[in-house]
């Protein structure tokens, strides 16, 4: 899976709410979990560094440019 189709999964299973996230990786798959239990994209709880070091480890490179139109990530 490429950087882009990863970040879009992500992004699809977001979920609008008012809950507190948490960022989880699990593999080669990073997501985020609410505090009931609710699954989400990585936007939900994880920070810009937290997406950027999973993709370096993960993939070998980082692309700065969908860190920034996708999740907002200023480097």
């Amino acid at each position: 899976m490429n950087n882009s189709t990863l970040i879009l999964t992500l992004m699809l299973l977001a979920n609008c709410g008012g809950e507190n996230w948490s960022c989880r990786v699990e593999g080669d798959s990073m997501f985020s979990i609410s505090d009931s239990g609710q699954l989400g994209g990585a936007q939900r709880g994880c920070s810009c560094e937290q997406i950027r070091d999973f993709e370096y480890r993960t993939f070998g490179s980082v692309d700065y440019d969908a860190l920034r139109s996708d999740f907002g990530c200023r480097y």
